[in-house]
């Protein structure tokens, strides 16, 4: 996906929800702060994951339907939206949304979620695609290692979670 994708989806979930504000997590957040990433990793996704207003799940199916996977949007563009929860970024630090970053299309926001929390909710859900993506953006210099065993310390994990989190945040910067 690239920033230009983002912000036509962006638009269209502005205007046929009548959105002013919503989130997005997963990999597309990215581009809120890197907005020409290399081609890639950090460009692979095809989908926005997005969080409506007070995270509302009837609406967020309303968005894939529409948009999702599969739509006539889909198949036209190539790329598409999926709503989600405030529960998908699971191992985000728990104040993510305060530090969101706004990638404003017309009168649409979408917050998107941070390089720091979003790497943390990668490195947790600890699949090879998310461990890969997570490698790539620290390679990029747009995370730092303190700044990710800082903001883990408001995790919501296990113990055991925890340390294997750390330990992979380490391992990235070896």
């Amino acid at each position: 996906m690239q920033r230009h994708q983002l912000q036509h989806v962006i638009l269209e979930i502005g205007r046929r929800f009548d959105l002013p504000d919503f989130y997005v997590v997963g990999s597309a957040a990215i581009l809120a702060a890197m907005p020409n990433p290399p081609v890639g990793t950090l460009t692979a996704t095809r989908d926005v994951d997005v969080i409506p207003p007070g995270d509302d799940e009837q609406l967020a199916d309303r968005i894939s339907f529409v948009l999702g996977e599969a739509s006539d949007f889909d198949i036209k563009h190539g790329y598409y939206a999926q709503g989600v929860s405030l529960r998908t970024p699971a191992f985000a630090p728990a104040d993510w949304p305060s530090r969101a970053i706004p990638v404003r299309v017309a009168d649409y926001t979408a917050w998107c979620m941070e390089p720091h929390d979003l790497v943390l909710s990668k490195l947790g859900a600890g699949r090879e695609k998310d461990l890969e993506f997570a490698r790539d953006v620290a390679a990029l210099g747009l995370v730092r290692l303190d700044e990710l065993l800082a903001r883990l310390e408001s995790v919501a994990s296990t113990d055991e979670h925890r340390r294997q989190i750390a330990a992979r945040v380490h391992a990235m910067f070896k």
